[in-house]
């Protein structure tokens, strides 16, 4: 189950398939800030100490932002497709107020206030948790220096395939958002961005039933 607002429980579940490193936001942050500085000295054995601390400090600053925001999930993902390409990114689930109204007519609503744009599409479509306005982009984003140690910023080419859906009884809405680099992999990216929306459920899972036990045969030797 989700959480938001300090803890207060959300009626949302979702599963992610495998592939997928999940950043523990519930986690004390200088045990987090700790776990990145680690992780990113092994990535990148040639990188200083203090650009180490700069990405750790800035990526816990950016993560606080997000949860005060409504961020309920974060993750990165690493997946190889059946053309042996490594398709990385990350993905977002969060929590959003909407409209009071037909949670059926937000997702139209949604698509009608996210703007026109050049190498962008839109649609509805339906999962089995509700219909979900889906939008599907390729943008340019600002990537500040210091995440990585250094001055300046850079410019990274982005795909992001973004999944509103309204909650039925709550004027809330979960947003779902995958981004990758990796432009290669369209069609797997949008499969795998489309398997992780159809995962959002508003219902809690049933567990599965216990396995009835087979029949004790009686014994022939009495």
């Amino acid at each position: 189950m989700a959480t938001v607002d300090h803890g207060r429980p959300l009626p949302l579940w979702y599963t992610l398939p495998e592939g997928f490193r999940p950043v523990d936001l519930s986690a004390d942050p200088d045990r987090r800030m700790e776990a990145r500085y680690t992780a990113l000295a092994e990535l990148c054995p040639d990188a200083t100490t203090g650009q180490l601390v700069a990405s750790a400090l800035a990526f816990e600053a950016t993560l606080g932002r997000l949860v005060e925001d409504g961020l309920v999930h974060f993750s990165s993902f690493v997946l190889r497709t059946d053309d042996d390409l490594l398709l990385t990114g990350i993905c977002q689930i969060s929590v959003t107020d909407r409209p009071a109204g037909d949670p059926h007519l937000y997702p139209h609503s949604a698509l009608r206030a996210h703007p026109d744009q050049p190498d962008t599409h839109k649609a509805v479509v339906e999962l089995p948790s509700g219909l979900a306005a889906v939008v599907v982009a390729d943008q340019a984003v600002t990537v500040p220096g210091t995440l990585f140690g250094v001055e300046g910023e850079s410019t990274s080419a982005v795909r992001t395939a973004t999944f509103n859906l309204a909650f039925p009884r709550i004027p809330q809405a979960v947003v779902v958002s995958l981004s990758t680099e990796i432009f290669e992999a369209r069609e797997e990216f949008l499969e795998l961005a489309t398997v992780v929306a159809a995962g959002i459920s508003f219902t809690a899972p049933t567990p599965d039933p216990a396995p009835k036990r087979a029949a004790v045969a009686a014994s022939p030797f009495g």
